[in-house]
């Protein structure tokens, strides 16, 4: 089966939709070298300068393959991503999409005319739902969003609008046709809400944008909509997880499909081997890639109380809380102070679950505080 955008041949109908597994250029290369059925890669959002984004904790799950995710487009700076999308070879029969970003028409066009040598097409980032000056509000004014189109549509290649789902669709698309768009995004994440956990904010950002299944059928009545509007390729994302999915996305109008929530959990060879059945599925009217999924992630926060901490030298700690943990050779686990931030760790013991903790920044300096009878 040949699969073609625009005028284009690719290798496969499907893309990770931007800022999910392809967040690294490293990894955008090994994607398109290992898994056939990915013909079009999407990068992370670029923007004009560097941004560091929020601290973590910046996503949760909310539910089996739904998550609620504030980021804070996080990327290198338009000056670094070319450095680095230079230095890598894209086959032939992939379209490589850049996602960017902007606060106004100059600075998406900046970002555009910088990365026009590398890039297939642009999908413009006008929908994030949970940064200021950015995404949403830029995709909310309907003239502005007409005259951002505008002028990256005339650099000369396709040019993909990410729809929000918060915003009014139809004249959205509207504003994106009179632009002289070339296809479609849908969708991104709804939101801004927030998620509570023992009555605190889980994300450092308090809201965030909801994804996967969860909005699986907002995800489908947009595209139909959208479908209602226009003849132009539709790029269908929200809560797609099986082929029963893709084929009721099909059905309301999706040309090509971005699968992102549903990878949570795989790693490489799982992803190759989900989207390979995926396929074979989506044609032959199956659904076996069900049993790929990992719908029981372990991602619950559980509470812990420290039993010591005890300082082996002046930046460095060993903190024993008072029950056990069920954790593999080479897992980690997220230590989280509601507040405070999120990080990461190795596992020094398993029972009692015991950390050893070099201070390198705000979120050490906090743990390092803590005292016997402390909850973690």
């Amino acid at each position: 089966m040949k699969y073609k955008i625009f005028d284009k041949e690719i290798s496969g109908p499907f893309t990770i939709p931007s800022g999910i597994v392809t967040t690294e250029v490293s990894t955008i290369e090994k994607i398109a070298n290992e898994i056939p059925e990915i013909g079009i890669l999407t990068t992370k959002s670029i923007g004009p300068e560097l941004r560091v984004g929020y601290r973590e904790p910046i996503i949760a799950q909310i539910a089996p393959f739904s998550f609620i995710n504030a980021v804070g487009l996080t990327n290198p700076g338009v000056e670094e991503f070319r450095k680095r999308i230079s230095k890598i070879k894209i086959p032939r029969d992939k379209f490589l999409l850049i996602s960017i970003f902007g606060g106004n028409e100059k600075e998406f066009r900046g970002v555009a005319e910088t990365l026009f040598d590398f890039a297939n097409g642009f999908e413009l980032n006008i929908s994030c739902p949970h940064t200021e000056k950015y995404g949403q509000t830029i995709g909310k004014d309907t003239a502005i969003l007409e005259k951002i189109v505008k002028s990256i549509s005339s650099l000369g290649k396709p040019v993909f609008v990410k729809i929000s789902p918060n915003l009014d669709v139809k004249e959205t698309v509207k504003a994106t046709l009179k632009g002289g768009a070339s296809g479609i995004t849908a969708i991104n994440t709804r939101g801004p809400e927030l998620f509570l956990h023992d009555n605190h904010s889980v994300l450092s950002n308090k809201v965030g944008g909801i994804s996967g299944r969860a909005i699986l059928e907002l995800g489908l009545k947009c595209v139909k909509e959208i479908r209602n509007l226009t003849d132009l390729p539709i790029i269908a994302c929200g809560g797609i997880s099986t082929a029963g999915d893709l084929r009721r996305y099909k059905l309301a109008g999706a040309t090509f499909f971005g699968i992102g929530s549903a990878l949570s959990g795989m790693n490489t060879e799982e992803m190759k081997q989900y989207f390979h059945q995926l396929l074979i599925d989506f044609w032959k009217g199956t659904d076996e890639t069900v049993s790929f999924l990992k719908e029981k992630l372990n991602t619950e926060y559980q509470k812990y109380t420290v039993r010591e901490n005890k300082f082996l030298a002046e930046d460095l700690f060993l903190l024993k809380l008072n029950k056990e943990i069920e954790i593999e050779p080479g897992q980690f686990i997220f230590a989280w102070l509601p507040e405070k931030g999120e990080k990461p760790f190795s596992v020094f013991d398993d029972d009692p679950l015991t950390l050893l903790i070099k201070k390198r920044g705000c979120f050490t300096q906090e743990l390092s505080r803590l005292k016997g009878g402390d909850i973690l």
